[in-house]
């Protein structure tokens, strides 16, 4: 099995935005990720709860160690300021609490 890290972005959304960020989040944003960034192998998204409890969760599998700083350059680069622009808009009007790390992988079998 291989050792890769993994970024994560947990958050909480206002439940009457919920749908349209999500809308947003999956397809403007997250599609338009995947084909510029090789060194995420695999993203996925889970949810849990109800309404204003509901807790989302996007998992960004990383390639190894090695890549974790240049995986996460991609959200800063040049032609993805406008991702983030409209990012730092619905984390101001839609998102109620977030966290965000790196977690590496220290079991397997």
């Amino acid at each position: 099995m291989a050792n890769r890290p993994i970024y994560f972005v947990r958050l909480k959304l206002k439940p009457e935005l919920a749908d349209e960020f999500n809308t947003w989040y999956e397809h403007d944003y997250l599609d338009t990720l995947r084909p510029i960034a090789p060194l995420f192998v695999n993203i996925y998204r889970y949810a849990r709860g109800e309404d204003a409890n509901k807790v989302y969760l996007t998992i960004y599998e990383i390639k190894d160690e090695a890549s974790v700083d240049e995986a996460l350059a991609v959200f800063d680069r040049d032609d993805r300021q406008e991702h983030r622009k409209l990012w730092q808009e619905w984390e101001n009007k839609a998102i109620t609490e977030i966290e965000a790390g790196i977690f590496h992988q220290i079991y397997a079998k």
